[in-house]
This record gives C-alpha cells, sequence and structure tokens, in this order.
C-alpha cells in the first residue's frame, strides 16, 4: 500500500501567481494572506521527481524572486517617505520654536 501524499506543486504555483498580483498592486494584506495559504500546500507532501515539476517549480522561485523585488522596491520608497514626514516634522518644530 501506498500511503506516499504528493505535494500539489500545481495549486502552490497558482497561490504564488496570485501572490505576484497582489504584489504587483500593493496588496501587501492580500499578499501576507495568499502566502499564509501557500505555505502549508508547499510542505503537505513530497514533491513528484518529474520535468514538469521542476519546470513548475522554476516558475514559483522565479515568482518568488520578483515578489521579493517588488517588497523591497515598496519598503524603500516607505522609508523614503518616513524619512521625508521625519524631516517635515522637524523643520515644523523648529519653526514653531520661533
Amino acid at each position: 500500500m501506498n500511503d506516499l501524499v504528493w505535494c500539489d506543486v500545481g495549486r502552490v504555483l497558482e497561490l504564488t501567481e496570485s501572490m505576484h498580483e497582489a504584489a504587483s498592486e500593493s496588496r501587501w494584506d492580500d499578499l501576507i494572506a495568499l502566502e499564509a495559504e501557500r505555505d502549508p500546500v508547499l510542505h503537505s507532501g513530497t514533491m513528484r521527481q518529474s520535468p514538469e515539476t521542476l519546470e513548475t517549480l522554476k516558475s514559483i522561485m522565479l515568482l518568488d524572486k520578483l515578489i521579493t523585488d517588488l517588497a523591497s522596491a515598496a519598503r524603500d520608497e516607505t522609508a523614503r517617505e518616513l524619512g521625508q514626514a521625519r524631516r517635515v516634522r522637524r523643520a515644523v518644530a523648529a519653526y514653531s520654536s520661533f
């Protein structure tokens, strides 16, 4: 009897594509929810050793890299905006002290 459970890499790819779409649209809460849904599917079983699985995993890895790049760019932009807001507050505080 074979009790081996296979990971549904097709579903992982679908969720990863949705995650990329969410990241592309700056829907960060959706991205987090999708990642939480994807993680247990990704770790739910054994990967089939086939050319199709390998190609699917390559696609998932590419999309993960794109998602990371989008998140990094958004983080950097947020940091710039935060720095600008701090400069404005300091300027207002300095002006108010006169």
